[in-house]
């Protein structure tokens, strides 16, 4: 049966991957183009009043926002920043917390002393990242640059814990197997089990853990813009309740600062809410196709 899921999901994240680097080139206008208001008039007796938000039309595919932003445009400028910290946070994460499960699973014989560092991760990340990051990323005298390492810091120490638990638990299971016992006994290192027969049993188990670590990434993302924590930077206009604005207009950041348009000019908060939908549904259909893979047995390794 032909893996369909696993050919999708390489073709969406192919697709993402390209508006991510060419996206500003491929934008109608300019990052900090703004749609003009007010009276027009012409020859041909056409006359009217151009108002933000506009509705989306062949000027404006996707429409403007209240301050006369392409809605495109944005999206296309802001793809780079949803993705490239999602995946990169992703992989820091399955590379230090699998490394370290992996050590500690062959060198402990205790399982409680082993585990418990990955107890931490049940501690729920949003939280943590929330209060340290909410005095400091609105109106942040720091740079963009400074405040996306740093959220990127926080969101992979609180992902590690998980990452630990799972592939010390798979590599404890995978230790039981007879050839691994066989190894032991034959004068087999630490080093060589791992490379050897571990890490060839365990490397589709890290394929999935990783673009599933992507999509949790990218949850959090979305989490924290819905309370105005955006990726890179917050700006707060002050006047009446104040409007929060995303310096980088990442997609979770565009679905924040633009909520309250759900009862009104929906195409506003829709085209963002599509655009992050596709991002997480993309990766999902990445990761199932990879397990199936994997369980259907496309490749087998020797024991030993």
């Amino acid at each position: 049966m032909i893996n369909w899921r696993l050919g999708l999901g390489i073709i969406l994240t192919g697709l993402l991957v390209l508006v991510a680097i060419f996206g500003p080139m491929l934008a109608p206008y300019d990052e900090d183009y703004i749609n003009p208001s007010g009276y027009y008039y012409n020859s041909s007796d056409d006359f009217g009043v151009i108002s933000n938000p506009e509705p989306p039309s062949g000027k404006h595919i996707f429409g403007t926002d209240q301050y006369g932003y392409d809605i495109l445009t944005l999206l296309l400028y802001g793809a780079k920043y949803t993705l490239l910290v999602g995946v990169l946070v992703a992989l820091v994460r399955v590379v230090i917390g699998g490394l370290l499960g992996l050590i500690n699973a062959i060198r402990t014989k205790n399982e409680k002393v082993g585990s418990s560092f990955g107890l931490l991760g049940s501690i729920p990340a949003f939280i943590i990242i929330y209060f340290v990051m909410a005095g400091i990323v609105v109106n942040s005298s720091l740079s963009m640059i400074e405040l996306i390492l740093l959220q990127s810091v926080l969101m992979t120490i609180v992902g590690i814990p998980g990452v630990y638990a799972a592939v010390f638990s798979k590599t404890k299971e995978l230790k039981k197997n007879l050839y691994i016992t066989a190894s032991h006994s034959l004068g087999a290192r630490s080093f060589r089990i791992a490379w050897k027969h571990l890490l060839p049993h365990l490397k589709a188990t890290l394929m999935v853990m990783f673009v599933k670590e992507i999509i949790l990434v990218l949850s959090l993302i979305g989490q924290l813009g819905i309370f105005n924590i955006f990726l890179g930077g917050t700006i707060l206009r002050l006047g009446g309740e104040g409007v929060y604005l995303s310096v980088t207009h990442d997609w979770a950041g565009l679905i924040g600062q633009w909520r309250s348009f759900v009862y009104d000019y929906q195409w506003v908060l829709l085209y963002p809410l599509l655009a992050f939908v596709l991002i997480i549904f993309s990766f999902y259909i990445l990761s199932r196709g990879i397990e199936l893979k994997d369980k259907h047995g496309f490749k087998k390794y020797p024991h030993i």
